[in-house]
């Protein structure tokens, strides 16, 4: 017989091992934990978990977060095993409807199990969990913690705008995920099936595949430790934090260990309540410092500032159109950003708020006024005086930073003035690698618009081009070093493929366009060519960009355009990375060597269907040596480069081959040369 929990006539189960079969009554302090409806200050429930034996009864996990129970909902265990939220309305929230479940058990450590009828754990709630997590649980891949909108007011425990991420690639990050940001704290962990562990001894650290410690976080932060009670939770503010709450004499929680050391590393608009936004780093205001009035305003299609209900806006303007809303942004000291939506401009003081992009806001403009920073920039670059390299969009700068007596070196690179190729690639380039966060991507550190000059500021990469690496004259890289460095390259487009909020396609991969830092890691630059597509798109139709000899045939045939693009590219670099050598060298003709040398890709080629594939690197003792290795790169280079580009690899496949973790097979180029041979 289905058993019905209604709220708020029997309200809680205890845990212990107490279940949704016992006969619980209401209010019955048994273990530490409770399952049931927890009431919330407007007169809501939720279908949660909480901490039963202490006063402040905190919510640790919650079913229907984002849509509370009115009273009059029940929860029932139906008699075909479902776990079902039924609202007043009739409308039901299925929490588990898969195998039958039997049994709901309210286990003592937090987490709540439905079992069937020989006791096999079919759900937990450990494994859905919503902003906390408590000891003996574990964070894999994939899944996500999301703050509470408004949890310090024991009313909005909706999601907020914070994620904390165990990400595929291994690294745990946290993020303002609505506000496309890439993270502002991280681990800078990778590796394969890492999964984040808060153990029984309340120690937080990540382990890999094989169960191996690889990153620790925390560890004996109270002892005993059966004395307190612990958790980790993202909190409404931003900040990934541990408590501990002592047991007997304990008079709320204890913070031990917080991610961000800084408490306005995420700047709280109000301190009572932090989730309403965040102040900018720097405020400035234009009225009282002349010097700040050489400034520019930036203009976000399809974005707009949340309500500041306690502060106001500063006012309205009727009847304009975008330029004029820009102008009443320009013209008023006061004003430091506005938004414009049909023919109104809403002008906003300080403190300003985070910007958003959301449904909300589309068809909406943002404005904001941005200081310029050139004079800044002339000063860290001694008078633009140390030209790192120049290419078709611009130069590229070396100097140095200062903050807070740390200094940081710095490329800046200045584009073309006033072309409409320019800018559209200074825009790419900012929306791009702005939402990006990995270890073999280049890091954006800030940019300067003044009029029609536009500026980038990246992570100084001391060691220069990959291309300079690779083809420069004298001592050549090692051939692990190649290998190492096709590898990280192949990671950060899989990052960029396959893991980011939306798809990014490089279009323009080249030695040229990756960058090694001071211990030679390949980083992946230069996204002003670059495509975002959206979540439901696979495929783009665009311009023909890119360099010859790295352009994958269906760029020529006018075809749409898919993430297989970079595949190609990566494959004659791929080719080039293990044989050291350029794609194309018109000198081999002279040379009179191979007839097929002169083209890197059929010399492989060909070398590989006549078995002949150690002559590629016979001048290389070291590659030899590992040539197991070197034929694997080499067939993955050939896969790569098919001219069917759904007979490429993906990225995360091409990634697992280098890694040896998939096999490789023979590519289809090789017997597409034995079948017409055998024709003859």
């Amino acid at each position: 017989m289905a058993l019905r929990i209604i709220v708020p006539c029997v309200l809680i189960l205890f845990s212990n091992f107490y279940g949704l079969h016992g006969q619980i009554s209401p209010n019955m302090s048994i273990g530490d934990f409770a399952f049931g409806f927890y009431a919330l200050q407007n007169g809501l429930y939720l279908v949660g978990v909480w901490f039963d034996r202490i006063p402040e009864k905190t919510l640790v996990w919650s079913a229907n977060r984002d849509s509370p129970a009115e009273q009059g909902s029940s929860i029932q265990l139906t008699n075909a095993g479902a776990l079902v939220l039924t609202y007043v309305n009739g409308t039901a929230l299925q929490i588990y409807n898969e195998a039958a479940a039997s049994l709901g058990t309210m286990e003592n450590d937090g987490n709540f199990v439905l079992r069937d009828n020989s006791s096999r754990i079919l759900w937990r709630s450990f494994d859905s969990p919503t902003n906390t997590l408590l000891p003996g649980q574990v964070l894999v891949q994939s899944q996500k913690l999301y703050s509470n909108a408004k949890g310090s007011s024991n009313s909005n425990y909706s999601t907020g705008d914070f994620m904390l991420e165990m990400q595929i690639d291994g690294n745990l990050v946290l993020s303002a995920y609505h506000f496309a940001d890439s993270g502002y704290w991280t681990t800078q962990t990778f590796a394969a099936n890492v999964s984040l562990v808060f153990d029984k001894s309340a120690s937080l650290y990540l382990v890999n595949g094989t169960k191996d410690e690889i990153y620790s976080i925390t560890k004996n932060l109270s002892s005993p430790v059966e004395d307190y009670y612990h958790r980790v939770t993202v909190e409404d503010g931003g900040n990934f934090q541990q408590y501990i709450y002592h047991k007997r004499n304990g008079s709320g929680w204890k913070r031990v260990w917080r991610a961000n050391d800084d408490p306005c590393f995420v700047n709280s608009v109000d301190p009572r309540d932090v989730s309403k936004g965040c102040y900018q780093e720097n405020m400035v205001n234009y009225c009282a410092d002349p010097s700040m009035r050489n400034f520019s305003t930036m203009v976000i299609d399809d974005a707009d500032f949340p309500p500041d209900i306690n502060n106001g806006d500063l006012g309205e303007v009727r009847n304009v159109d975008v330029e004029g809303c820009k102008k009443a942004v320009m013209d008023d000291c006061y004003t430091l950003a506005a938004s414009w939506m049909n023919s109104t401009c809403i002008k906003k003081r300080m403190p300003l708020l985070n910007a958003r992009k959301s449904a909300s806001s589309k068809g909406r403009v943002a404005f904001i006024k941005v200081p310029n920073k050139k004079k800044k920039l002339r000063e860290a670059t001694n008078g633009f005086s140390k030209i790192l390299g120049r290419g078709a969009s611009g130069r590229v700068y070396c100097g140095s930073l200062t903050s807070e007596d740390t200094k940081i070196d710095i490329a800046v690179k200045e584009l073309t003035k006033g072309t409409e190729k320019s800018e559209k690639e200074f825009t790419t380039e900012l929306k791009i690698i702005g939402r990006t966060h990995h270890r073999n991507l280049v890091r954006l550190l800030g940019y300067c618009v003044e009029n029609d000059q536009r500026f980038l500021v990246y992570e100084l990469m001391p060691n220069g081009t990959l291309s300079h690496f690779l083809f420069k004259e004298g001592e050549k890289p090692t051939w692990l070093q190649r290998a190492e460095l096709a590898l990280e390259i192949a990671r950060g487009l899989h990052y960029m493929h396959e893991e980011c909020e939306a798809q990014i396609i490089h279009c323009d991969m080249k030695p040229e366009n990756v960058l090694l830092d001071v211990k030679y890691s390949a980083k992946i630059s230069d996204f002003g060519l670059s495509k975002l597509l959206n979540k439901e798109q696979t495929r783009t139709d665009t311009n023909v960009r890119g360099t010859i000899g790295y352009m994958a045939p269906e760029w020529l045939r006018r075809e749409p355009i898919t993430a297989k693009v970079d595949v190609y590219s990566f494959g004659v670099m791929l080719l080039e990375i293990i044989c050291g050598r350029r794609h194309i060298e018109s000198n081999r003709v002279e040379e009179e060597s191979e007839k097929d040398d002169l083209l890197l890709s059929n010399w492989v080629l060909s070398c590989v269907i006549s078995g002949k594939l150690e002559m590629v690197v016979g001048h290389e003792p070291e590659a030899l040596s590992d040539f197991k290795r070197f034929e694997r790169m080499a067939l993955v280079g050939l896969w790569c480069i098919n001219p069917d580009p759904i007979l490429r690899p993906s990225m995360k496949k091409v990634t697992q081959m280098l890694e040896g973790t998939v096999e490789v097979g023979i590519p289809p180029q090789v017997y597409d040369y034995v079948s017409n041979y055998r024709k003859y």
